[in-house]
């Protein structure tokens, strides 16, 4: 039976040593209340404490969500795989004051579904050649994980058919804390008013088999009959405890820039015409958008797109619109949104206007098979022969997010960076391999750079200039990574 619980009964319910998994992506799906209430039990009575912490996504708008639980004691361990917008994780773990392991967003992801159904593990070809491959450091990104957790406890080295894969591990999950726009008084949870459905079922799912406990946050409390069975996410018989939020304003939005109920985020498709108009009027440089415009001179009409947070997400609607291609492509993001215009940074994962919005598991089932024709990724570093770097940068655990699961399945991708910046992003040898150029290559995908001064391609003897403007800007644009180049551009 369903238990209905005050905001103060939470932080009780979680034991010391537990491990703990919650839903979210930057604040779509976040259980802040819930989090808020077990870092003021810890600040306070220094329990729970030593939990390991499991997270598929990025669940932060840097200082709420999981930002309140980056507390030296508090946890013991985290795997994620994303902190660029958590501030205070990433510190934590850059600092070692805890264990860090970083997997691919898209494999946590499915691996809920994997440990709902008792499955030992699942394997994949996202992350071979990376930090994430055993033969690496497993996942493990910092020197007490390196110290304590064996390189092959969450991934392991496969061989199948002549092929290799990495097997992620399933383990146990002892605490799942979800979130849902409205319960039912016998525990079956809705989240017909959240942006995403993102994990919540198979977090439930994987939870409730192992043996643990499912806590959820909801807005609103309604009787039965009130919620539509095809409305249910999660059914009551997965739902342990509820705690309904004081304040969803503060705690319970629907992203960041959103806390109040706003139906253009799940509904309301309008014209092409419109999206594009939407995405001229975004006040924005126009050397940025340059960026954007150069890379989708790569995009052919039909093609199926993905857009990273950064500038992809904030440049390529404006670019399609400019090559009058908005309306023959599909505009998809990881969290599962199709259509409509991307929204970025903190609201990363939202879309306003979307055409459609399905689970998160299944969108990174359809990029891990190869869903997607083209997709546009932002960079950290990069090195002479496709190496890149997006996790660790500046000796902070950035994490790869959903990164890896994105460009494995991708038959073409285009990295996009501005050549304006104060340091070049060309390094002789990148800190940490997100992205192995060499096994893309291997696999026949095609691997391009755009700025706004330039287009490269990555061949097997290194990055081959396609494109370039003319001008001062231009040289010197080029003159900061000539020694990446292996052919100048063609007459």
């Amino acid at each position: 039976m369903t238990r209905f619980i005050t905001i103060d009964e939470v932080a009780g319910l979680v034991p010391d040593g537990a491990t703990v998994v919650s839903d979210g992506m930057t604040l779509m799906g976040v259980a802040d209340e819930v989090l808020a209430a077990i870092e003021r039990s810890f600040l306070s009575t220094a329990q729970p404490r030593d939990l390991t912490w499991v997270h598929s996504a990025g669940q932060s708008n840097r200082v709420e969500g999981l930002a309140r639980v980056a507390h030296e004691g508090l946890l013991r361990r985290v795997v994620g795989s994303h902190w660029g917008l958590n501030p205070p994780m990433a510190e934590l773990l850059g600092d070692d004051k805890a264990e860090a392991v970083c997997l691919p967003q898209g494999q946590l992801s499915t691996l809920f579904r994997t440990i709902a159904a008792k499955r030992p593990g699942q394997l994949s070809t996202v992350g071979l050649g990376t930090y994430v491959d055993p033969r690496g450091d497993g996942g493990r990104i910092n020197a007490s994980a390196k110290a304590n957790i064996a390189p092959d406890e969450y991934v392991e080295l496969l061989e199948l058919h002549g092929e290799e894969y990495l097997f992620y591990k399933s383990f146990k999950l002892d605490v799942a804390i979800i979130r849902g726009s409205a319960v039912d008084r016998l525990g079956n949870l809705s989240q017909r008013e959240e942006v995403s459905g993102l994990d919540a079922l198979a977090i439930a799912q994987a939870v409730h088999n192992s043996g643990g406990i499912v806590i959820a946050q909801v807005r609103d409390v309604v009787e039965p009959g009130e919620i539509d069975a095809r409305d249910v996410t999660v059914p009551a018989v997965l739902v342990d405890y509820v705690v309904q939020t004081s304040d969803a304003a503060a705690h319970h939005r629907q992203s960041h820039t959103f806390p109040e109920f706003n139906a253009d985020l799940i509904t309301g498709y309008v014209s092409p015409e419109n999206v594009g108009q939407a995405f001229e009027a975004q006040d924005m440089a126009e050397d940025r958008v340059a960026v954007g415009v150069r890379g989708v001179t790569l995009v052919q009409p039909g093609d199926v797109i993905n857009v990273g947070t950064g500038i992809p997400a904030d440049t390529i609607g404006r670019a399609l619109t400019r090559a009058n291609l908005l309306d023959k492509v599909h505009l998809t993001v990881e969290s599962g949104t199709y259509g409509g215009i991307p929204l970025g940074v903190v609201d990363f994962g939202c879309s306003i206007h979307p055409q459609a919005i399905i689970g998160h598991p299944q969108q990174m089932d359809f990029y891990n098979g190869g869903g997607v024709d083209i997709t546009f990724m932002g960079i950290g570093q990069f090195d002479g022969v496709g190496n890149v770097n997006v996790s660790f940068l500046g000796g902070k655990a950035i994490g790869c997010g959903g990164f890896m699961d994105i460009v494995d399945g991708a038959r073409k991708l285009c990295f996009l960076m501005s050549a304006s910046g104060k340091h070049t992003k060309f390094v002789e040898k990148v800190d940490q391999v997100s992205y192995n150029g060499r096994r893309a290559l291997a696999k026949g995908q095609e691997v391009y750079l755009a700025t706004q001064h330039y287009l490269l391609q990555l061949t097997g003897r290194g990055w081959v200039l396609l494109d370039r403007d003319e001008g001062p800007d231009a040289d010197a644009a080029l003159d900061a990574i000539k020694i990446a180049l292996t052919e100048e551009v063609s007459a």
